[in-house]
C-alpha cells in the first residue's frame, strides 16, 4: 500500500507501542525457550484469575494464544511492526473502495 490511512497509522501505531511496552514489561524475546514461555503463561494464567475469581487453568488457552503472539511480534523490527498492526487496523476504517483497491494489489 502506497498511500496509508491516517486513522489506521495511528491505530497500529499505538497497538505495536502496546505489545512493545508488554514485551519489555514481561521480558519476552524472539528466542525464548518453551520452558520460559510456558512459565509466563502460567504467571499470567494466575494472575488473571485472581479478577475473574476462576480457575487459573482456564485462563491458560487465552494467555498461551497472548505470549506466543508476542513472542512473535518481539522478532519483528520497528517497522515491520508498524506494518503487522497498519494491516490489522485497515479493515476496521477503510472504506469499501479502499479495500478493493488493496486487494486488487495483489491479484
Amino acid at each position: 500500500m502506497d498511500e496509508k490511512l491516517a486513522e489506521a497509522r495511528a491505530i497500529a501505531y499505538r497497538r505495536a507501542v502496546a505489545k512493545s511496552s508488554k514485551i519489555k514489561l514481561l521480558g519476552i524475546i524472539a528466542n525464548m525457550d518453551k520452558e520460559t514461555v510456558n512459565a509466563t503463561i502460567e504467571a499470567l494464567a494466575k494472575t488473571k484469575s485472581e479478577s475473574t475469581g476462576k480457575d487459573w487453568t482456564t485462563h491458560v488457552a487465552g494467555q498461551r494464544w497472548y505470549v506466543e503472539d508476542l513472542v512473535k511480534f518481539s522478532g519483528l523490527n520497528a517497522q515491520e511492526r508498524l506494518d503487522y498492526e497498519y494491516a490489522q487496523a485497515f479493515p476496521d476504517v477503510a472504506s469499501e473502495n479502499e479495500m478493493i483497491n488493496s486487494l486488487e494489489q495483489l491479484i
